[in-house]
């Protein structure tokens, strides 16, 4: 019996310790907040007044007073904020306090999000050894996630390697990441035939290929019209799926006989995506091929082929409430689901 009371006191006063040392974590914890908070309001309050009166002097001490971290952050917020003269202003002060050597130092030795927000800052402060951290964390970097935002960052600043070589230091074997889509979005418009070239390549990763053709669609626009047209077949659904995305926001001469074959595709996204683009340019021809998408077995093709025929306006609505009156099937469901949606926004 004594053991067993001896071993109550015991399990006692050890959850008093570990709560007593919660309570302290977290006061801690709050008081460290609260101070980095108080440090942020002050570097950030420097910086309006240097935009104000232009001493450097004192931002520069504002700044050298507030750890690296509180001043990487709040630093790259606010220039974020800025354009022209003041801007170029802030970054000299910035440079000359030695902040860029302090985010080179986090890109190196900080966690992973500390990482990504160092390669971001780097492209944004333009010192001149940023090229050189960045090209050294896309070569060596351990995470997937920093190597893609230091290859962001060197995008931004004109120096991405060659597109084959910055997806193989990447890694793109099982590569999801939308953050590469954001990439393929930053490229300049003088290497945009870089990436139209990777997006044909059929023994490429075929997410890599869909997300080249979808920065290529909002950039290169009508330009690239006719490359899509010749993706829309291809044995990728994923990329079929993407070309034909691309056609509905640049059209094409043949878009009508593309997209009412892509409609009979064995793939439910090509032919979600054949639905969704016909609406985009309002192509009122394929109406008949769009009420036989309404009875298709997969629900997102069916609602993309009603929200289709909704955006032809009252010839749409028109065919909608033909079917939504009918004997009741899948066709009759959705077309009433989406009439009770209202007009096409």
């Amino acid at each position: 019996m004594w053991v067993i009371w001896n071993l109550s006191i015991l399990l006692s006063a050890l959850s008093l310790v570990i709560m007593l040392f919660l309570i302290a974590r977290r006061v801690l914890q709050e008081r460290r907040s609260e101070a980095a908070t108080d440090q942020r309001r002050r570097l950030l309050t420097a910086l309006i007044a240097f935009t104000e009166n232009r001493d450097r002097e004192a931002l520069k001490a504002a700044v050298l007073s507030v750890p690296a971290g509180v001043a990487i952050d709040a630093g790259f917020e606010f220039i974020s904020l800025l354009r022209g003269e003041e801007h170029d202003d802030v970054l000299a002060a910035f440079n000359e306090c030695g902040l860029p050597t302090l985010v080179g130092r986090q890109l190196e030795k900080g966690n992973g999000a500390e990482r990504i927000h160092a390669a971001e800052m780097l492209a944004a402060l333009r010192s001149e050894g940023a090229v050189a951290s960045l090209l050294s964390a896309l070569d060596r970097d351990r995470s997937r996630e920093v190597r893609i935002a230091a290859a962001i960052a060197l995008c931004d600043l004109d120096s991405l390697p060659p597109l084959g070589i910055a997806l193989r230091k990447i890694g793109v074997e099982g590569q999801r990441s939308r953050r590469l889509i954001e990439l393929f979005r930053r490229f300049p418009p003088a290497r945009l035939d870089e990436l139209a070239g990777h997006a044909a390549r059929t023994d490429a990763v075929p997410f890599i290929r869909a997300a080249a053709i979808d920065a290529l669609a909002r950039a290169g626009g009508f330009r690239f019209a006719d490359f899509f047209a010749g993706l829309a077949g291809d044995a990728s659904s994923e990329v079929a799926a993407a070309a034909l995305r691309a056609l509905g926001l640049t059209g094409h001469a043949d878009a009508v006989a593309i997209l009412a074959s892509a409609m009979a595709n064995g793939d439910w996204e090509v032919r979600a995506a054949a639905a969704d683009s016909a609406g985009r340019l309002g192509l009122s021809e394929l109406a008949a091929p769009l009420s036989r998408l309404m009875d298709d077995e997969v629900w997102t093709v069916r609602y993309a082929a009603a929200n289709a025929l909704r955006s032809f306006g009252r010839p749409g609505e028109k065919l909608l409430r033909q079917i939504a009156g009918s004997e009741v099937s899948r066709s009759q469901r959705t077309a009433s689901l989406i009439l009770a949606e209202g007009p096409a926004a």
